[in-house]
């Protein structure tokens, strides 16, 4: 049985203007983003984690990227403290390329000594 991928993202972004409405967050991207973006990001707040065990989040948020190379800045900053981030504490919960779901299988660090 073959996946229908596109069809896939296209439900999680019906879910998502369903779930939002007209209602904005920041960096919220228009629907014509979403949909014409090479690269979708699906972010979440952390819960509680007595809420986190009974339940999973109602609402998610989306960004759009032109490279992947624009995922680095947000990635170090989720790891570096003291880093500003755009999508304050929240959790990458999948990423799309071409409309495609992708998996995250390594992050390379980076240091430099002290000196």
């Amino acid at each position: 049985m073959t996946v229908d991928f596109e069809k896939s993202f296209m439900e999680l972004v019906q879910l998502h203007e369903r779930e939002w409405g007209t209602e904005p967050y920041p960096q919220r991207p228009s629907l014509a983003d979403l949909l014409n973006a090479p690269i979708v990001a699906v972010w979440t707040e952390p819960l509680a984690r007595s809420v986190a065990q009974t339940r999973l989040p109602s609402r998610f948020t989306l960004s759009v990227h032109q490279r992947l190379e624009d995922l680095d800045l947000l990635a170090l900053a989720v790891v570096v403290a003291g880093r500003p981030n755009p999508f304050g504490n929240r959790k990458l919960l999948y990423l799309f390329i071409e409309k495609r779901p992708v998996k995250i299988v390594g992050v390379r660090l980076l240091i430099e000594k002290i000196t």
